[in-house]
């Protein structure tokens, strides 16, 4: 199934969340066993700890669940060998939006949330951390008087081979139809905007609006006055534009004819990722300030001056093929000087930038002109 299905599917399952009204004994007992497993599973990411017997033996998509959480760690690990991280915790909490047992299985949707805390192994400052929100639909079964997960999904950044470090795609985009990418923009007129920048305002709406990642505020719910994307194609371009156009809380670019949000809806230049990034480009409203895969803008003789011209506040734009396949917000620094970023879909809160994507992504550091 495409992952643009699984978004939906998640989105359906999910719905609002709420809490049961009056837990019932057996929903106290699938409660503890939900938060058992995910607060083994959140440990089992930075060290070895057992988790194979909360899965069954020989039923395939119950091993099938167990072999990716397998995966995500081997990924984790590697990605932190690379970027010369080391792991000090890694903790979650669950939102649980249903429990609806049926005889001996029982359906589970539920949000986690998850804070990591690391440091760079030859690193000078104190531990950091960062947070992930991730959504997930499960079939519990009791067996022998003993709960175990039957199968589940999710939407993860961490599901990657580790052979494959860098070969992931990670996030869930709203894209263009084929034929659709040229879109005629409105240019900014050439007299002074009425309201400059905010970047301070972008980057604490950016905070405050990350979803269900750990660290968001809101309590971890996406801004109301705009419509969530994510079951249609993914909410993280939607995200990027009310962080630098809200004109309350946000960075308070004014809006144009291209570039808008009313009646409940976003533009294609508001929403769709491409059209938003040849919106920028061609408005004056952004430029461009480097470009390239990790090594290239890490490790490149280009590098240094890269780095020094991105502030919080500004975008990336994660390109594939030639394609722009995802938008995130910088939030600030580590003390390396690489970005933190926000996003939607899967939410994350000042996440290294580089967190679950490939060796050939092509990053696109747009900076927004003051």
């Amino acid at each position: 199934m495409r992952r643009i299905t699984w978004i939906i599917v998640l989105s359906l399952m999910l719905g609002p969340l709420q809490a049961n009204a009056e837990p019932s004994p057996e929903t106290e007992e699938i409660r503890n066993f939900l938060t058992e497993l995910y607060r083994a599973r959140s440990e089992f990411l930075i060290r070895d700890v057992p988790i194979d017997s909360f899965y069954f033996d020989k039923v395939p998509t119950s091993q099938q669940a167990l072999v990716l959480q397998k995966k995500r760690k081997a990924y984790f690990q590697a990605w932190a060998d690379k970027r010369d991280i080391r792991f000090h915790a890694a903790e979650g909490t669950l939102k649980i939006s249903r429990i609806k047992p049926a005889g001996s299985l029982v359906k589970v949707s539920l949000v986690h949330r998850l804070k990591v805390t690391y440091s760079y192994a030859q690193g000078s400052e104190a531990p950091a951390a960062f947070g992930l929100g991730t959504r997930h639909v499960l079939t519990l079964k009791r067996e022998n008087g003993q709960l175990r997960v039957l199968k589940e999904w999710y939407l993860d950044p961490l599901e990657i081979d580790s052979d494959d470090v860098w070969l992931h795609r990670s996030s869930f985009l709203w894209n263009p139809k084929p034929g659709t990418e040229s879109l005629k923009l409105d240019p900014v007129p050439k007299s002074p905007r009425k309201k400059r920048y905010n970047r301070q305002k972008a980057v604490a709406y950016a905070d405050k609006y990350a979803g269900s990642a750990w660290g968001a505020g809101n309590d971890n719910r996406y801004n109301p006055k705009y419509r969530d994307y994510t079951g249609i194609g993914g909410d993280c371009t939607n995200f990027a534009s009310q962080v630098i156009g809200d004109p309350d809380e946000g960075g308070g670019l004014p809006m144009t004819h291209a570039w808008r949000y009313s009646s409940g809806n976003g533009s294609r230049a508001w929403v769709s990722t491409d059209a938003f990034k040849s919106f920028l480009l061609y408005s004056g409203y952004g430029k461009v300030v480097g470009s390239g895969t990790f090594d290239q803008i890490v490790r490149g003789p280009s590098a240094p001056g890269i780095w020094s011209k991105v502030q919080p506040g500004d975008l990336i734009a994660y390109m594939y093929k030639n394609d722009v396949d995802h938008f995130a917000v910088i939030v600030g620094k580590d003390e390396r000087g690489l970005p933190l970023i926000n996003c939607h879909t899967t939410d994350r809160y000042h996440v290294p930038f580089d967190l679950g994507w490939e060796n050939y992504t092509q990053y696109v550091l747009i900076h927004i002109v003051d």
